[in-house]
């Protein structure tokens, strides 16, 4: 945007405020052009029509965000278009024969908002899982009782996976991710990954993890003074546990590193 309109030199609110302007006239003009239409198709009152079509807009808009639906063909919008001019006609018609038609849209529309929510959980979660399937590194992950799982990521051009850990516990603050967090990745060995240097990915950023010291078979550690990474290698890959605060100790990913196996991808989706 800041291309277009030199935004970002703004005073007060810059781009994000240019934005919402932009989109407040968007709506005004659509809603003045939509009346326009209608009045010289015949549509009366158009007003109301073309002021429920923006509502419906809206509403159609909120259920595909919560129904994880967005990339809908392009060839749908004359038909999703006239459906919801079509609904504003019948629900702002002056002399109804019934109330029940306008009843029932209501009723559908209300059941649709947590019925969208459903469907969005269930799509996101089987293209989750898609992109845990087909990320080429294996899932490998510590037993998390104890912990939430957040966030997985997937980078195939990596490769490498990685998520992090939350401890469930009394005193967490859910403020100070780095604080309290454990960050874990799996990623092919690197050339470099040669003890006392274990050069590897810690969530997609380069990790040089100099004077890194073995405490177990196939297991090394670097302590920093406001880091610390275990380093697991196993079948040809490394795991790589680490956390930036006090509050996740030494004792705490060394437990977790005893406990690494291959998951399913389901195991990262509760």
């Amino acid at each position: 945007m800041a291309d277009l309109i030199p935004c970002d030199r703004q005073p007060g609110w810059g781009c994000l405020g240019a934005g919402l302007v932009l989109l407040a006239v968007a709506a005004v003009v659509a809603l003045l052009a939509s009346w326009l239409m209608l009045r010289l198709a015949g549509i009366r009152p158009a007003w109301q029509v073309a002021a429920v079509v923006g509502l419906l807009s809206w509403l159609w808009g909120e259920l595909s965000d919560r129904a994880y639906a967005w990339s809908a063909p392009t060839a749908w919008l004359p038909l999703t278009s006239a459906a919801l001019f079509a609904l504003a006609a019948v629900l702002t018609a002056p002399r109804p024969l019934s109330w029940r038609p306008r009843i029932a849209l209501l009723a559908a529309g209300a059941l649709l908002w947590p019925l969208s929510a459903l469907v969005g959980d269930h799509r996101a979660d089987a293209s989750r899982r898609s992109e845990l399937a087909a990320v080429g590194v294996p899932l490998f992950a510590p037993d998390v009782a104890g912990y939430r799982i957040e966030h997985p990521i997937t980078d195939t051009y990596g490769p490498w996976f990685g998520f992090r850990l939350w401890p469930k516990r009394d005193g967490v603050d859910t403020n100070d991710p780095n604080g309290w967090t454990v960050h874990v990745t799996v990623a092919p060995v690197q050339p470099s990954f040669q003890p006392p240097t274990c050069d590897t990915i810690d969530l997609g950023s380069t990790v040089r993890g100099t004077s890194c010291e073995q405490v177990a078979t196939d297991t090394w550690r670097t302590v920093n003074p406001y880091s610390l990474f275990y380093f697991v290698r196993r079948e040809g890959f490394v795991i790589v546990l680490s956390t930036y605060g006090k509050h996740v100790t030494d004792a705490d990913l060394r437990a977790l590193a005893s406990t690494l196996a291959v998951r399913d991808p389901d195991f990262f989706l509760h």
